[in-house]
């Protein structure tokens, strides 16, 4: 009689991951559709009463219906736990404390805490983040209430005292700033992130009272890393200290956002964040010793208490960071599996880290960290033991075998992150895997000879520094080698991915290749493949097919005007650049980010209304960081240096710049129409703002006018050329609505319905002015204020306007 088998996973001999997958599952559940704690405890509860009675009447009866009941129960119970877990512990939700202090915004309050971190920023400020434990409110009203405060102190107002250090107990003044959401599309949410790591609440400092160290018997985690970070300072230059604190123990604020950006371009970011591959050097020495401890009585124990002392130590000294964390706990338990000569399975172990980190924390499930950091071993986990039996043995035996397999580890590693890399920074590097082959195995002596030398500086300062010296030289060559991989060209390319089916097919992939080695397991994972790929398919036709539009996003720059118009045949184009100030422009900071995340690595056009630098302060940085065709402006000539830059910027990169005066019309998409409307050709007024770029978009039968900067004389010009063209749909109001702009006679002639004045909360231009405001309203009947409201996205399907929620 013939036996028909079908092959079943072992789910058996995983129970953590399975307990990983349920507990996940509730976790993200909680996340995208946040419940009430309530409901997830009653549904809990009442799980967990079926489970109960199903138990025990299959225990009197044998039956399989209540056997499969209380399994599904206890699957349940998993889940509602993983929700109600999140629910409790959701970050999105600020603690009462922090509602109390927000609601003194803009107001002086007085502080004392022990500093925790001290970061210089990008503009010469110092960012200062203070554990307070006693806040004094006005009419010296004391409240004794610990919780972590993120500071800005702007040195040239109030200088950064030379001798602070981290550990330090600190008395200020400061005013609470608002934290607010994102106000542009793609933005990073810098409130949520602060909430992420435990902070609600941010100020200003504006008086610092007193500094002094603490005085206590034993030195806590700031006052220990502080001691690190000045032992990595006396054995390294100056140039490389920055790279080493990162390096080591993970300290990368002193990097500047450029470095972490070549780092991330070569494929060798995560060298700095401190995880399996410094946990190994740690782990190797030990893992030689380990016989020796079996010689003798309780030596597992007292091995085992060793190696959790240097894990706990090391990970302290990182911060606890997810990798870090995930790592020591299974190398701890791969060294308690060895010591004690039990069964060690890495991918379960893996699986354990992973739960004991969501139960300490469950938002860390949604953290880069967490993902990259478990995404990266599981994949060597699945996929190095094929890779091991696909090559021959003559190649693993000889001399090149150990750096091939390097190579080939780092390429399925960096191939099986792509999604993930893609999704949240828009670059994946294509030298990553040759950069690691050649990097990788030198650091495997120069960290742990590093880490050992750190206690020796603070005894032997000037004896730690010379025997530092080869480190020292490899981390120069370490800082040109990713330098010059950064800039190679074709080292790195910009991905996007626009759906989340991606992520099912990366997962399948991955368990496909690691079932390659199980005929039976490796038919079905093809074909679940092979129905995830058509899915995809289908969804690409069904995009295509659908009807398209005309898509206008008008950013929040602030004082200034930006807006990005995506075309029905993909082609995308500018409407100004957005504000400069020192240190700052809206193109590196609003635009570029919002263009990296949509998938847009080349412009068919920027329009620059005026040459004032709140409509062209981006213009530098995006010549210099994305392809442009074309460059169009008003023919105004300017005398400033931003002018004369981006002139001579786009003449050596070979970009057309193109004058535009009324009458003209540009073809960008044969969708779409484009008309010049201003400035006169033959009469350039004095007013630079009299000069603007008038443009009128035309998609089937909606109009859309980008007024630029123009004040009454411009729109009175306009209504006397172009009476018949004016009645258009959308406005962007001219000048950000000032006094001299937004007349009634234009307002009254383009009967738009939708309108967007583009401007800052608090200007020097006090504007809006309140004229402008009522004749705007009595005309417009829809109007957006960024100021108010933030960006705009408007879509146009050629028939309606429709304005849809920022995402």
């Amino acid at each position: 009689m013939d036996i028909h088998q079908t092959y079943r996973f072992p789910f058996a001999s995983y129970p953590a991951i399975r307990l990983l997958i349920l507990l996940g599952t509730g976790i993200i559940i909680d996340y995208q559709a946040p419940l009430p704690t309530s409901f997830w405890a009653t549904t809990f509860g009442i799980l967990a009463g079926i489970y109960i009675i199903s138990e025990w009447y299959h225990q009197v009866s044998l039956r399989t219906t209540s056997f499969r009941i209380a399994l599904c129960c206890y699957l349940g119970m998993i889940i509602t736990f993983g929700g109600c877990w999140h629910s409790f512990f959701d970050y999105r939700v600020p603690p009462p404390s922090a509602q109390l202090l927000n609601s003194y915004t803009w107001e002086e309050l007085s502080f004392h805490g022990s500093i925790q971190q001290i970061k210089p920023t990008a503009s010469g400020k110092y960012q200062l983040d203070i554990d307070v434990d006693t806040t004094t409110f006005p009419n010296d009203i004391s409240w004794a209430k610990p919780y972590t405060l993120r500071t800005l102190l702007d040195s040239t107002n109030s200088p950064l005292p030379p001798k602070i250090k981290l550990g330090h107990r600190i008395t200020f003044t400061a005013t609470i700033y608002p934290l607010e959401d994102p106000s542009n599309p793609s933005q990073f949410n810098y409130k949520n992130y602060l909430a992420s790591i435990g902070i609600y609440t941010q100020a200003g400092i504006k008086t610092i009272h007193h500094i002094a160290p603490v005085k206590t018997s034993l030195p806590g985690w700031s006052d220990i890393r502080q001691r690190i970070l000045d032992a990595i300072n006396n054995n390294f230059s100056k140039q490389t200290a920055p790279l080493a604190k990162a390096l080591l123990i993970g300290h990368k604020n002193e990097l500047t956002r450029e470095d972490k950006q070549a780092f991330s371009r070569a494929g060798l970011s995560h060298i700095m964040a401190v995880s399996g591959l410094h946990v190994g050097f740690i782990l190797a020495p030990f893992w030689v010793i380990i016989p020796f401890f079996w010689t003798f009585r309780f030596g597992k124990q007292l091995g085992l208490a060793i190696l959790i002392g240097f894990l706990f130590f090391y990970a302290g000294l990182t911060g606890f960071s997810a990798s870090v964390t995930r790592a020591s706990l299974v190398g701890g338990l791969l060294a308690y599996g060895k010591l004690f000569y039990k069964v060690r399975n890495s991918k379960n172990l893996t699986a354990v880290a992973a739960l004991i980190i969501l139960l300490l924390n469950p938002s860390d499930l949604f953290s880069i960290g967490f993902q990259l950091s478990f995404g990266a071993v599981y994949i060597i986990l699945l996929v190095a033991p094929v890779i091991s039996i696909a090559l021959p043995s003559w190649v693993q035996h000889r001399c090149y075998g150990q750096p091939l397999m390097i190579v080939v580890i780092s390429f399925i590693v960096q191939l099986g992150l792509f999604p993930l890399l893609a999704y949240y920074f828009g670059e994946f590097s294509l030298v990553g895997p040759f950069a690691n082959a050649l990097v990788v195995p030198f650091l495997g002596i120069a960290v742990p000879l590093a880490l050992l030398l750190l206690p020796i500086g603070m005894l032997f300062p000037e004896a730690a520094k010379l025997l530092n010296l080869p480190i020292e030289y490899f981390l120069q060559g370490l800082d040109q080698l990713v330098t010059v991989l950064a800039h190679w060209p074709g080292s790195w390319i910009q991905v996007h991915i626009d759906s989340l089916l991606f992520f099912g097919i990366w997962a399948v992939s991955i368990l496909f290749l690691a079932a390659l080695p199980i005929p039976k397991l490796r038919w079905k994972t093809l074909i679940l493949l092979l129905l995830l790929l058509c899915a995809n398919q289908g969804k690409s036709i069904i995009h295509k097919t659908a009807p398209q539009k005309l898509k206008i996003t008008v950013f929040d720059v602030g004082q200034g005007d930006a807006a990005l118009v995506s075309t029905p045949n993909n082609k995308h184009f500018l409407i100004d650049a957005g504000r400069w100030q020192p240190n700052y422009n809206s193109a590196k900071y609003i635009l570029l980010p919002h263009l990296k995340a949509q998938g847009i690595d080349k412009l068919n056009g920027v329009f620059l209304s005026h040459p004032h630098a709140d409509h062209i302060g981006g213009i530098l940085e995006l010549i210099n960081q994305i392809p442009i065709d074309t460059i169009y402006n008003s023919g105004a000539i300017y005398n400033s240096k931003l002018y004369q830059q981006y002139h001579q910027k786009a003449a050596k990169k070979n970009i057309p710049i193109v004058p535009l005066s009324a009458g003209n019309k540009v073809t960008m998409d044969p969708s779409i129409r484009i008309f010049v409307y201003g400035p006169n050709a033959q009469e350039h007024s004095a007013n630079m703002n009299n000069s603007s770029l008038i443009l009128e978009l035309i998609y089937g039968s909606t109009e859309f006018l980008f007024m630029g900067d123009a004040e009454q004389e411009q729109e009175k010009e306009l209504l006397t050329n172009y009476p018949r063209l004016m009645n258009t749909d959308f406005i962007k109001v001219p000048h950000h609505g000032s006094k001299t702009s937004s007349t009634a006679s234009l307002l009254q002639q383009t009967t738009a319905q939708k309108g967007v004045v583009s401007l800052a909360l608090k200007n020097k231009f006090n504007h809006p002015h309140k004229a402008a405001i009522r004749r705007l309203q009595k005309y417009i009947s829809a109007l957006h204020f960024t100021s108010l409201n933030g960006a705009a996205v408007f879509i146009s399907d050629g028939q309606d306007i429709t304005k849809q929620p920022l995402k």
